[in-house]
């Protein structure tokens, strides 16, 4: 059941999450590193990145 509340990982879901963070961090640091001038479409590019690893990590922490 969906909650607004804060939901406490597991030690489990904590490793998994960090997992993904690093991996996450990865990629935005390849994005960086790219010779693209800054635009609007690499603005969302970044922040999607950055919603979608906030969605995993809801996805996670809702997967028992």
């Amino acid at each position: 059941m969906p909650t607004l509340q804060y939901v406490q990982p597991t030690e489990g879901q904590k490793e998994l999450m960090q997992k993904f963070r690093d991996k996450y961090e990865t990629l935005l640091n390849d994005i960086n590193g790219m010779e693209i001038n800054q635009s609007r479409g690499l603005s969302l590019a970044k922040t999607k990145l950055e919603e979608s690893a906030m969605w995993l990590n809801k996805a996670i922490t809702e997967n028992d």
